[in-house]
């Protein structure tokens, strides 16, 4: 059999892909760290061997033809194919992953995660982790869609099929919070669903993209003010926008503070599960050690008594 020869290696396309991003041969000199008239005498050498004119050096800058684009774009495909497999090649390698995604619900205070991402890091650091929020279904969503290897703190009531494992963390109280502001702050005795239906809710939205949304919060308010995330929840709500839910743990210091009034109502949030979740017959040790963490005693106490 003859040997088909490589007219270009994936070396020339990291180079092309350099040139494109940097701006110019010069720009990609300096991320590649070797000289320009290196790059121009490798550019020329390709073109000779491709027998193709891939820079169009009439003006002051040199630009890709149109050839030269065609043949980058398809090479970056390869590239993309090539990184993979180098990331399989690791995790083959050493058991770890060489990235993992980890969704963290938006009931999940971030600070006592932090101090974990930082032991991972350095038993790991050869893994690229990527943190990201998500609320109500927008967790499981995420990892449904592969988004997300690990989600955090993401609602029990979900359920989407096999082919998934989950642990309990830990079971969260909500109570009705205005600020003490609000025209409702002054209201006596218990507040009925028709009287709270005239005031605004504040509600963290939904992030799910594909699953069908979470139908929780204040669902007969007319008048209601998504935001994305806790925080701006909780600014939204000591402003005296409106009235919203919110964890038992978080409200009581405000109450004492005299920030918010807490409102006693016909039809309270009843409380709920945060759970760990991953797809079934994931093996990595990255996956492994982050599990091991956030479902043993200590984080969840932690967890439980912080509030950001």
């Amino acid at each position: 059999m003859i040997k088909r020869q490589q007219r270009i290696s994936l070396e020339s396309l990291r180079l092309l892909d350099a040139i494109d991003r940097q701006g110019s041969f010069s720009n990609a000199a300096q991320e590649l760290c070797v000289v320009t008239s290196s790059i121009t005498h490798a550019i020329r050498n390709l073109e000779e061997n491709l027998g193709l004119t891939l820079f169009d050096r009439s003006g002051q800058r040199a630009r890709f033809t149109s050839k030269g684009r065609t043949l980058l774009e398809s090479g970056r495909h390869l590239l993309a194919r090539a990184d993979a497999f180098d990331d399989e090649v690791q995790s083959i390698a050493t058991g770890w992953e060489p990235r993992l995604t980890i969704t963290v619900d938006q009931v999940v205070p971030m600070s006592p995660l932090m101090k974990q991402v930082e032991d991972f890091l350095e038993v790991a650091p050869q893994t690229i982790l990527n943190i990201r929020r998500e609320a109500a279904a927008g967790s499981w969503d995420s990892l449904a869609s592969g988004r997300a290897d690990l989600i955090v703190g993401a609602p029990v009531a979900v359920h989407f099929g096999e082919g998934f494992e989950s642990a309990l963390m830990f079971e969260t109280s909500y109570v009705l919070a205005v600020s003490v502001k609000h025209p409702l702050a002054l209201h006596q005795g218990s507040v009925s669903r028709e009287q709270l239906a005239l005031y605004r809710a504040i509600f963290v939205g939904d992030t799910s993209r594909a699953m069908p949304l979470l139908p929780y919060g204040l669902q007969d308010n007319r008048q209601r003010l998504s935001v994305p995330d806790h925080a701006a929840k909780l600014e939204a709500i000591l402003m005296g926008l409106g009235c919203g839910f919110l964890n038992t743990h978080v409200a009581t210091p405000l109450v004492r503070k005299g920030l918010i009034a807490l409102l006693d109502v016909e039809t309270p949030r009843p409380p709920s599960q945060g759970s760990l979740a991953w797809r079934s017959g994931e093996t990595g040790r990255a996956l492994k050690w982050w599990i091991e963490r956030l479902t043993s005693k200590v984080f969840i106490d932690t967890l439980l008594n912080t509030s950001d």
